[in-house]
């Protein structure tokens, strides 16, 4: 199940956004930090296991907490937790529908399965880690030729090589 590109470029818009409304610097070195100045907290839980290895719920009037699993790397933490606030933005509606965002006490999303949602939160994540402007610039400093060093590009924004790697597949920079 793909996304269509209306619905990307309205994804990455946000995830831009999102970085100007709360003044975040790429690359992102501590996501736990970042998690804290937005209002949530970060836990890790070593009951998620298997099929998930995250999940966000709200925990007060403007406050959240994403749990993770700890048996997971930095930079699969570093996807899990944005892909958490993929969920956050997306589809809880915090800081944005005050209605949603009411309705959230009893809501709990688990970074698990392949429906829209999940798409759309991994699309959030890819583009709140790797925003298109500074994923281009860092690309391009680490190409030669034809070639593109994607583990450079991964460790610059503290991402698995699959996940910097499927980035620049998305904004259509590298091949399929």
């Amino acid at each position: 199940m793909a996304l269509n590109s209306e619905v990307k470029t309205l994804i990455n818009d946000m995830a831009d956004a999102i970085h100007k409304l709360y003044d975040i610097r790429t690359p992102i070195s501590d996501i736990d930090q970042v998690v804290e100045s937005i209002g949530g907290t970060v836990v890790e839980n070593e009951l998620l296991t298997g099929f998930s290895d995250g999940k966000i719920k709200k925990t007060g009037p403007d406050s959240f907490s994403i749990e993770i699993s700890p048996f997971q790397t930095e930079e699969r933490k570093n996807f899990t937790i944005a892909h958490e606030l993929g969920h956050l933005f997306l589809h809880m509606g915090f800081q944005s529908n005050e209605k949603k965002w009411r309705a959230q006490d009893d809501v709990k999303y688990y970074r698990t399965g392949n429906s829209t949602s999940e798409y759309q939160a991994n699309e959030f994540a890819a583009a709140f880690l790797m925003p298109r402007k500074e994923y281009k610039r860092i690309m391009d400093k680490y190409t030669k030729g034809n070639i593109v060093n994607t583990s450079e590009v991964a460790k610059y924004f503290h991402v698995s090589v699959d996940a910097a790697a499927n980035r620049g597949k998305w904004l259509g920079y590298l091949e399929w």
